[in-house]
């Protein structure tokens, strides 16, 4: 079978596509604007959920739809390139590695919940809306839990998977949206146990992932470092 080489132009100009937009440090230029380095705030991840609960929820919210963003921009210049069949989910997986590696973040990043968010809502654009608020629902039931985004989007993708065997639709483009969930599942958890296997840091990430109280005025930025 001879090799197309006009398809592996496409997937190698679209993975880089997909690695450079997932690269842009929506959580890092959004936390220096309001004169906070998120490298070394709550987390110490650059993504949309420390934003939101350690600079302000109004800018988190926006980061989260920067990082959603980034995925479904990385899909759709994929599909403008005509990226065939399941060669589109490593354009996706491009997407999340550059927001973990960021390229403009001295390779640093968040976990990559977003966009890969961004990824499904593009590709399974019939099934993704009830499974992302399944994720969401899940999540406000274990709003008090340190682990409550990984609860979301281990029911997120469950749900995705099992509508997708119900209808038979996309069963292979499912299974492979489902390792990238389990690959960002993988990191983001190594991240948290690391965090908290750190003397004293148990009790801080407790402390500041329990910090719910959105009627507070949400975007006066992050206490300072001796009242955390």
């Amino acid at each position: 079978m001879p090799i197309d080489y006009v398809v592996i132009q496409k997937v190698i100009a679209a993975v880089l596509a997909g690695y450079l937009l997932g690269s842009i440090p929506f959580a890092l230029i959004a936390a220096r604007l309001r004169g906070v380095d998120i490298f070394s705030t709550g987390s110490n991840m650059g993504g949309a959920a420390n934003v939101f609960w350690n600079v302000g929820h109004r800018t988190g919210s926006l980061v989260f739809i920067g990082d959603v963003a980034k995925g479904s921009a990385a899909i759709i210049i994929a599909q403008l390139l005509d990226v065939p069949g399941l060669l589109i989910l490593l354009v996706g997986a491009a997407a999340i590695i550059g927001h973990w590696k960021s390229l403009f973040a001295g390779f640093r990043g968040g976990d990559g919940m977003a966009s890969l968010m961004g990824v499904t809502l593009v590709l399974m654009p019939s099934l993704a809306p009830l499974s992302v608020a399944a994720g969401v629902a899940v999540m406000l039931l274990m709003r008090r839990s340190i682990w409550r985004s990984s609860w979301g989007i281990a029911a997120c993708y469950v749900v995705l998977t099992g509508l997708s065997l119900y209808y038979q639709m996309d069963r292979d483009l499912v299974l492979g949206l489902a390792v990238l969930a389990g690959s960002v599942l993988i990191r983001s958890n190594i991240a948290r146990r690391r965090r908290l296997s750190l003397p004293g840091e148990e009790e801080i990430l407790l402390d500041l992932e329990l910090d719910l109280d959105l009627d507070a005025d949400p975007d006066l930025g992050p206490a300072a470092p001796e009242n955390r």
